[in-house]
């Protein structure tokens, strides 16, 4: 989700300087980290891997990793990151502030041009706006879902916008930007919710895809990504913890590894057993 009607963002470079200095070494704590589910664990230089509770600040030269169906959500002061199952990132431990994935799958909400960058081993993302960034071993796949993002990579560059991606393959430029996968459509449940007992999974449909999938769960009246997971083809068992009403969308990959745009939204109740 945007934030909305706060300031221009700082620029990077700046960000260190005003940022409260936290007492503990080492680093700098430059973001809130919120454990949507588990497991999630971090690590800082010189230290070893330990279970993260939510509500924690991470600070530079600091790693998380996610486990299976695992989601952190990273809280900046004009944008967010969400950390998906079984990634691995990390804030950098230099001046200017920037962040690094080195393996899994990120979805960065930014406001403005010129946000954090965002490193893999393949390459650089910046941009405004709401972008998705997978790293595994074919290299770093990238998809804007809105705004606009910039991705270097061996000295090469390619300017993308809402609904373009590129494939960065390791020591190559970026590809050139193509279109990303349609949005899936005909989702069952759709407008009308399906209801489910609590600790039951629901069974989530829909039509235009082919054989790898990314699903997410969300908040009825807010823009909260609660589930967020890679799923086959349709349809997909989800079981959504907590009662309550929700929505769900769905995302196509292609072959390529890149992720679509999303569906619209259907909706899910959770029942009390």
């Amino acid at each position: 989700m945007l934030l909305r009607g706060r300031k221009a963002p700082l620029p990077a470079v700046l960000l260190l300087a005003v940022m409260p200095l936290d007492t503990e070494a080492p680093g700098v704590a430059v973001a809130s980290v919120d454990v949507v589910a588990g497991p999630v664990e971090r690590t800082a230089p010189g230290s070893g891997w330990k279970a993260a509770n939510s509500g924690f600040r991470i600070r530079t030269g600091e790693q998380i990793r996610t486990g299976p169906d695992a989601l952190a959500r990273i809280g900046f002061p004009f944008m967010s990151i969400l950390v998906g199952s079984s990634s691995t990132f990390s804030i950098s431990p230099s001046l200017v502030l920037s962040t690094s994935l080195q393996t899994g799958r990120v979805e960065q909400f930014a406001e403005g041009t010129e946000a954090i960058k965002l490193r893999t081993p393949e390459a650089e993302v910046r941009g405004g706006g709401r972008v998705v960034v997978r790293r595994e071993e074919a290299g770093t796949r990238v998809a804007v879902l809105d705004g606009r993002f910039r991705v270097e990579a061996a000295g090469g560059v390619v300017s993308l916008e809402r609904g373009q991606g590129t494939m960065v393959a390791p020591g190559q430029h970026p590809s050139t930007a193509v279109s990303l996968p349609a949005p899936p459509t005909n989702l069952a449940p759709g407008n009308d919710p399906v209801y489910v007992q609590r600790g039951r999974p629901v069974s989530l449909s829909w039509t235009r895809g082919g054989s790898a999938h990314h699903i997410q769960v969300l908040g009825l009246h807010n823009d909260e990504i609660l589930i967020d997971r890679d799923v086959g083809p349709s349809p997909a068992m989800v079981e959504i913890p907590w009662p309550g009403t929700y929505r769900w969308r769905v995302a196509t990959r292609d072959p390529r590894g890149l992720e679509g745009l999303p569906s619209k939204e259907g909706v899910v109740c959770v029942m009390e057993k």
